[in-house]
């Protein structure tokens, strides 16, 4: 019986979680709406999470991080410098304006959603480790702040969750590097105008 209690608990509290979570992302949409200058294709709202939301608008090539402050930061394509997924604060692939990176690529390929986040490990057999913290890290030119990170997955506490049990949040990690990595690829012969506050 208390099994099933922890059960339903953890199901309700994940059902809260995700909840909030679109509220915060669609709050955050609202919010970008509201720009004349900005018009968000896809949308990942920040959620309970520190770190950024992110918001790519692909008509005006412009993309913008948003959280709780009232004025998002909102950079053009050519202004993006790199794009960095970490586990557990370690960088398994790091993509810079002009550069490939080929072990996460081939890792997506063949092993789909996961892939992305176990062929950067370098043929490393430590992949049983628990996952703690999965995010990604985005580089642009900005001397003020040249660094976003949006958080898809956080453990509070000291345990961490196996990888089959965050096939979608490493599924959505690989879709937002997928974006970031194809507008690098898209603007790299273009220069990067740093923004100065």
């Amino acid at each position: 019986m208390l099994i099933l209690g922890g059960l339903v608990g953890g199901i309700t509290i994940a059902v809260m979680v995700e909840k909030a979570k679109a509220a915060e992302t669609a709050k955050q949409k609202r919010k970008l709406e509201a720009r004349s200058d900005f018009t968000a294709t896809v949308v990942r709202g920040q959620g309970f999470t520190r770190g950024w939301g992110v918001a790519i608008d692909g008509d005006r090539q412009k993309f913008a991080f948003v959280d709780a402050s009232p004025n998002p930061k909102i950079f053009n394509f050519n202004q993006l410098a790199g794009v960095e997924v970490e586990r557990n604060g370690q960088s398994i692939t790091k993509t810079n304006r002009g550069s490939q990176v080929a072990g996460a690529a081939i890792g997506a390929v063949l092993l789909g959603p996961a892939g992305l986040l176990l062929g950067g490990l370098s043929g490393s057999k430590t992949a049983v480790e628990t996952i703690k913290k999965l995010s990604l890290k985005v580089y642009v030119s900005d001397f003020v702040q040249p660094v976003y990170e949006i958080i898809f997955y956080e453990q509070i506490g000291s345990k961490g969750a196996k990888e089959s049990d965050l096939s979608m949040q490493m599924g959505e990690l690989n879709a937002w590097y997928g974006r970031f990595h194809a507008i690098l690829a898209t603007s790299a012969s273009r220069q990067p105008n740093p923004v100065v506050a």
